[in-house]
């Protein structure tokens, strides 16, 4: 496998709600890398081997020694950890598709399954990019609440509360290590 980078999301980040924004997200920052290479989001090529069009979410050209290099990135935004199948369907696309490099970005986790096969595969090489939400703290939590419409002076408005506060705190909790 190539490279596993972790990279965070301010709690206040809004960008990787769902999926697209996610994948726009990766094609900025991917474009702000090189300034030489050329990003497209949503890009398509035909496969090698299927002779159909496949979706990219992002395809990055990067202009190296007189020649081209691709790199596919896919995004994925779960709930749950990205599994084997995803990544052997990502390591499939790359084969077909034939990109010198591929990034797998997911917004989570990965399974302890899927990322042995990622780091089985010898060509394409297969970069993990996994990004994450910082956890909140009380105090951001306490300042979302501000929005909320809720009686305080109904009797259980502190039940309520308390309840709201311990389900964002596990909505944005870091998943576990996948190693």
């Amino acid at each position: 496998m190539g490279n596993v980078m972790y990279l965070r999301m301010p709690f206040s980040a809004s960008d990787a709600d769902n999926w697209q924004s996610f994948e726009r997200l990766v094609a900025d920052e991917v474009s702000k890398l090189d300034s030489s290479a050329t990003v497209q989001h949503d890009a398509k090529l035909v496969g090698v081997h299927s002779k159909i069009e496949r979706q990219i979410d992002v395809l990055a050209s990067v202009p190296a020694i007189g020649a081209t290099m691709r790199i596919a990135f896919e995004c994925k935004l779960y709930k749950r950890a990205v599994g084997i199948g995803t990544a052997e369907e990502f390591i499939g696309k790359l084969q077909d598709l034939r990109v010198d490099r591929g990034v797998l970005c997911v917004f989570g986790d990965v399974t302890p399954a899927a990322y042995r096969r990622l780091a089985g595969v010898l060509h394409p090489s297969i970069d993990l990019y996994l990004w994450h939400r910082e956890k909140p703290t009380y105090l951001d939590l306490e300042k979302a609440f501000e929005e909320d419409c809720m009686d305080p002076d109904a009797p259980t408005w502190w039940d309520q509360r308390m309840s709201q506060v311990r389900r964002r705190w596990h909505d944005y909790s870091i998943p576990s290590s996948f190693l």
